[in-house]
């Protein structure tokens, strides 16, 4: 090998040493705020669009019970809920109207049907369904954020006097923030 082939490997070989990655220094740094503003919310939602009490649910061979009022039908676990928020929160249950429309003009009082949370004990206390306007007693209320998730049973007593047919309303429910 010659001595200007030799030079020119050494140098080379500087060039490539001296080309390996440096460590860069830093120079200057950037930063950047964060605002972050987080509204309030509370939901609801519910399993089913419909609850139906059919002529099956009236049998009293069956799981309805005769009273001297009527019939007593009662429909178990007939509904999920799930309410949710991230302040603390109760739950109303309404009617949107104070009475179920029937045919030819006939009116069901909502005021008839009652809820309540189903669980494993028979004893819990059911609720009586009033009108949207009605602001009553809170039917689930909780004081921390988080979110729930339960059934509700219902029942429905058709006395003597109201006509036969098909009677239809609307149960409204609604997720408020504590303290409001």
């Amino acid at each position: 090998m010659t001595s200007s082939k030799r030079m020119l490997l050494s140098l080379l070989s500087i060039v490539l040493a001296l080309a390996a990655p440096a460590r860069a220094q830093v120079l200057d740094t950037a930063a950047l705020q964060v605002i972050l503003n987080i509204p309030q919310n509370l939901w609801v939602s519910v399993s089913v669009s419909e609850l139906v009490f059919d002529e099956d649910d009236f049998d009293t061979t069956k799981d309805a019970i005769m009273l001297r009022e009527g019939i007593l039908a009662t429909k178990r676990g007939a509904v999920q809920v799930v309410v949710a928020g991230n302040v603390g929160h109760a739950l109303y249950v309404s009617s949107l109207d104070e009475a179920f429309q029937g045919p030819y003009e006939a009116k069901l009082p909502s005021s008839q049907m009652e809820y309540r949370m189903a669980t494993s004990s028979d004893d819990d206390k059911w609720y009586q369904l009033g009108p949207k306007s009605y602001t009553g007693t809170a039917f689930f209320e909780q004081a921390a954020p988080g979110r729930t998730k339960f059934n509700m049973d219902f029942r429905l007593l058709v006395t003597w006097m109201n006509a036969p047919g098909t009677y239809e309303g609307t149960i409204v429910y609604t997720v408020v923030p504590l303290g409001s």
